[in-house]
């Protein structure tokens, strides 16, 4: 695997699509690209802007339209993680006339009659990062199965815990696809391997915001004073999730773990509050959404395995779901966490 892995509101969502909410500017270019020989127009929406774990994912997607030719590629997204916002930026997008969309979903109920609208108007629908299954997208760009994310987390957390113990879990929005597909194969995994480690009730945050996980970890702290470990499902909740567990001298008692790149877990991993994450490279998910959306807004098929130029490792592709598979789990530790810069 290659190296490489909010603040201020606007007044409305115009403003996010038009200046506050990523790149302003598209990236890439170079002729070829549709059959007028124009570069075709492709946008990825993440889940909120201004984090770590999505810039990487928009430094992916620079390179590849830099690397791939053909290409412009738009990064836009809100400031907050707010369903009704990815939809007009789904909207607006559609009636710029881009060749291609992906997105990372929030909400699929809310999102599925946007990716159809935008389907009528024979714009490409992929998803990225966060799936809708029962939507009109012609695919989904996956970090890892999500099977896989669930198991590997349970089974280093049982592992750091003795297998025994309570277990709670801050997430962020309650309908994120992904998150909550996460915390299923956690729970079953807990359920099948680990008897005698208890998963108690998950936490929604609002957003999934960092000082609504920190409350949310504080209140389970106090409610069990006998608990073992603390997951924080989104990326933006494992800081909340550790400085709780922080601020109650609690780091050699209970367990921090969650899905956390490199840069947004090292301050906790080197003060021993976090031993490891559990994440994958986003920038070659940027890379491969990019790479994704130009193969079908050019009416390429994928093959069952596929090696895309400027990834290392080859990308599977399961026609039956839909599904490009960047590759397994990445474990993020002491070891390895100064080896990234996303």
């Amino acid at each position: 695997m290659s190296k490489a892995k909010v603040v201020l509101a606007c007044v409305a969502i115009a403003a996010a699509v038009t200046g506050c909410g990523g790149s302003t500017e598209p990236v890439g270019g170079g002729g070829g690209g549709g059959e007028s020989g124009e570069p075709l127009r492709v946008a990825f929406i993440p889940q909120l802007v201004g984090i770590p774990y999505f810039t990487a994912m928009e430094k992916g997607g620079q390179r590849a339209a830099q690397e791939l030719g053909g290409v412009e590629f738009t990064y836009r997204g809100a400031p907050t993680a707010s369903a009704p916002q990815q939809v007009q930026l789904m909207d607006t997008l559609g009636r710029q006339g881009y060749d291609a969309i992906s997105l990372s979903v929030l909400d699929p109920a809310s999102i599925n009659p946007a990716i159809a609208a935008a389907r009528a108007k024979d714009v490409s629908v992929l998803t990225s990062d966060s799936d809708s299954p029962d939507s009109e997208r012609q695919a989904y760009v996956a970090q890892a199965t999500d099977e896989a994310l669930g198991q590997e987390l349970m089974d280093r957390l049982a592992a750091q815990i003795g297998e025994t113990g309570k277990v709670g879990i801050v997430s962020g929005e309650a309908t994120a696809t992904n998150l909550n597909a996460w915390i299923k194969f956690m729970k079953e995994r807990a359920a099948e391997r680990y008897p005698d480690v208890e998963v108690l009730d998950t936490r929604f945050t609002k957003g999934g915001a960092t000082e609504d996980a920190q409350r949310q970890a504080q209140e389970l702290l106090t409610a069990h004073p006998d608990l073992k470990g603390l997951v924080a499902v989104a990326s933006t909740t494992v800081p909340g999730v550790a400085q709780a567990v922080q601020a109650a001298g609690k780091k050699d008692d209970v367990a921090v773990i969650g899905y956390g790149s490199p840069a947004t877990v090292r301050p906790f991993v080197k003060s021993g509050v976090m031993k490891e994450s559990i994440l994958w490279n986003p920038e070659d998910l940027g890379y491969l959404t990019v790479w994704a959306m130009k193969q079908v807004a050019e009416g390429k098929s994928f093959e069952p395995t596929n090696q895309v130029p400027g990834l290392e490792n080859p990308v599977g592709w399961d026609a039956e779901r839909k599904r490009l598979l960047l590759g397994p789990p990445l474990v993020i530790d002491a070891g390895n966490v100064d080896d990234f810069d996303f």
